[in-house]
């Protein structure tokens, strides 16, 4: 059974690093281009990786833990507010442009 844990601990430091190497690349594009869009999602994969960590370090128990499900659903929400705020002007403009 301790096998498996240490399989468990090294494939969610696998993913966690996934997570914070996307995170670095999108800042660095936010960098060059100045894009607000790539600060959003840089920000959902460090929170990613956050629940990971968590995860691998046995301050959470499952992945069925409130804590976990609610730093991902944040996660997500701030992937939709970057679409948004992408999106925001040409969807003001949809909604207001005059026959």
């Amino acid at each position: 059974m301790m096998e498996i844990e240490s399989v468990k601990e090294v494939l969610l430091g696998a993913v966690m690093m996934g997570d914070l190497v996307v995170g670095a690349f999108f800042l660095r594009y936010w960098k060059v281009t100045g894009d607000r869009f790539f600060v959003f999602f840089a920000c959902s994969f460090a929170l990613a990786a956050l629940t990971r960590a968590l995860l691998a370090s046995y301050l959470v128990d499952s992945e069925s833990e409130p804590l976990i499900y609610a730093i991902r659903l944040l996660s997500y929400v701030v992937i939709i507010a970057a679409i948004i705020d992408k999106n925001r002007a040409s969807i003001r403009k949809a909604l207001f442009q005059r026959a």
